[in-house]
């Protein structure tokens, strides 16, 4: 499944390169919500290219509001970010409100923010590195039951740790992928 990314240059919505505070996270997402608000695109990657500093007040008030606010009805993720410090703030914004956040740097991603139960992190990581997943392929890989499977790929696609699409089943019928939020969505 190759859907549309819509991809959103944090800046031109920060309007400045060390963007902080909580008043200034609340104008950044009242302007991300209207831009989103404006598109039918159901994916959006944005990119830290240009941001040298955030704090975690604005990063929470920006950044993991908006991603709250879409988490039934978009796919967000962020992409260029390596600074340790914005990526610490980040994490700790992503905490304070209990949303996680992917962070793809080229073909690599990591979780920012509250981490799944260690039941879950193997299945994570398996979706993370298959890119995309089925409830029968994982089944399968991690030695558990369908059901298993199930309902814990449905815990971690309702919690924002991945997406997930509606597909033809091989046996016919429809199944549910899930997929590793970003890029190869």
């Amino acid at each position: 499944m190759k859907q549309k990314i819509s991809n959103i240059d944090f800046i031109t919505f920060s309007e400045e390169p060390n963007p902080y505070g909580t008043i200034r996270g609340k104008q950044t997402y009242e302007k991300l919500v209207g831009y989103i608000e404006s598109t039918n695109i159901p994916i959006f990657g944005i990119s830290f290219k240009g941001i040298e500093g955030a704090d975690s007040s604005y990063l929470r008030e920006s950044i993991i509001s908006v991603v709250k606010k879409f988490k039934d009805e978009r796919t967000i993720f962020i992409q260029d970010l390596t600074d340790p410090d914005i990526i610490y703030n980040l994490k700790l914004a992503a905490n304070a409100k209990n949303q996680p956040l992917v962070n793809w740097v080229g073909s690599e991603c990591e979780i920012l923010g509250p981490q799944p139960s260690s039941s879950n992190q193997a299945l994570l990581d398996l979706v993370i590195s298959n890119r995309s997943l089925t409830t029968s392929k994982a089944s399968l890989v991690l030695d558990i039951s369908v059901q298993n499977a199930s309902t814990k790929l449905k815990k971690l696609f309702e919690d924002g740790y991945v997406s997930r699409s509606e597909e033809a089943a091989e046996t016919g019928g429809k199944e549910f992928v899930y997929h590793v939020i970003g890029k190869s969505a």
